[in-house]
C-alpha cells in the first residue's frame, strides 16, 4: 500500500469523551468539559465558535443535517474530510470566479485570506465566526462562491439555492453589517474535480442569486444557535445521534487510540478508491 498520511487527531473515545450507545449520546469527559467551559469560544482550549457552515446542522435544515454533528463540531471532536476533492476544487476555482466577476463591480472585491484571519474574520463576536469569500464595500454586499456539480444548476434554478448556503451567507452579511448578499455558483463538470487547477471558468456556467438581508430571520437563527450552544455546552452531553445520518461520525468517534483510527482511516481511503473506480 502506498504511503498514506493519517490525519492527526487530539481526542479519543473513553479518554476525552464517552460514547453512550444505550442513550445514543456523547458525553464529554468532566475535566475536558470544565477546561472548554473556562476558555472563550474560538480559543484553542475552548469550544469552537459557530460558523456559517455549522448553521445547517444546528438548525436541521435538511434530512442530512444532524444536531449531533453540530455539537461534535462545537467540541472540536469532528472527523477530517476523507475525500477532499470538493474542498480542493473550491480552493482552486473560487479565486478564478472572483476574477471572472470582478468587472461587474466598480470597486475591487475584498478577499479574506484564511491564514491572515485564522479562518475567522469576525473576531469581535464571541460566539459566531467565519470567513466570507468576498465583500464589495461601496455596495455593502457579501459574495459567497459555491463550486458545485453542473447538475445543481437546474436544481437551484428550479428549487432555489441550498438552504444552508443561504443561511451561511446571510449570517456573514449580518455580522459584516451589510444589507445584501449574492451567492455565485460555478457549475463544474465531473472531470473538473480531477484537476481543478486547470479549470477555465470562461467555459463553465456561472450564475448568481441575489438576496436582501432578512434581519428578523437571521436574528432568530442566531438565537436558536445560541440556545443550542448554551444548553449542550453546559450539559456536556450531545443531542441523540441518528445512525442513518451519523454512522461514519460514530465510527470515527468510537476510536480509542491512534492505531484504531489508522485502521479505520485506511479502510475509508480504500473504500473511496473503490467507489471512484466503479464510477
Amino acid at each position: 500500500m502506498e504511503d498514506i498520511k493519517i490525519p492527526s487527531r487530539r481526542f479519543y473515545n473513553n479518554k476525552h469523551y464517552f460514547l453512550d450507545y444505550e442513550n445514543k449520546v456523547l458525553r464529554v469527559e468532566e475535566n475536558i468539559l470544565k477546561e472548554m467551559q473556562s476558555n472563550k469560544p474560538g480559543t484553542f482550549k475552548g469550544f469552537k465558535k459557530i460558523t456559517g457552515s455549522a448553521l445547517s446542522n444546528i438548525l436541521k435544515l435538511t434530512s442530512f443535517d444532524s444536531q449531533f454533528k453540530g455539537f461534535v463540531n462545537i467540541c472540536r471532536f469532528d472527523m477530517p474530510i476523507i475525500n477532499t476533492m470538493y474542498v480542493d476544487a473550491g480552493k482552486a476555482v473560487e479565486p478564478k470566479v472572483i476574477e471572472r466577476i470582478q468587472p461587474k463591480f466598480d470597486e475591487v472585491i475584498q478577499r479574506f485570506e484564511a491564514e491572515q484571519y485564522n479562518y475567522d474574520y469576525f473576531k469581535s463576536n464571541e460566539l459566531f465566526g467565519g470567513l466570507p469569500d468576498g465583500y464589495v464595500e461601496n455596495q455593502k454586499l457579501i459574495i459567497e462562491i459555491k463550486t458545485v456539480g453542473e447538475k445543481n444548476l437546474e436544481k437551484w434554478t428550479t428549487n432555489g439555492v441550498t438552504p444552508g448556503y443561504i443561511k451561511q451567507a446571510q449570517l456573514y452579511t449580518y455580522l459584516m453589517g451589510a444589507k445584501k448578499f449574492t451567492i455565485v455558483g460555478c457549475f463544474l463538470k465531473k472531470e473538473d474535480y480531477d484537476h481543478p487547477e486547470l479549470v477555465d471558468v470562461r467555459f463553465r456556467k456561472i450564475k448568481n442569486w441575489n438576496y436582501e438581508l432578512n434581519e428578523a430571520q437571521v436574528l432568530d437563527d442566531m438565537k436558536k444557535c445560541k440556545d443550542f450552544f448554551d444548553k449542550y455546552t453546559s450539559l456536556g452531553v450531545s443531542p441523540q445521534w441518528d445512525e442513518k445520518v451519523d454512522m461514519d461520525l460514530i465510527k470515527y468517534l468510537a476510536c480509542t487510540n491512534e492505531q484504531e483510527w489508522k485502521e479505520l482511516y485506511l479502510k475509508w481511503v480504500e473504500d473511496e478508491k473503490r467507489k471512484s473506480s466503479e464510477q
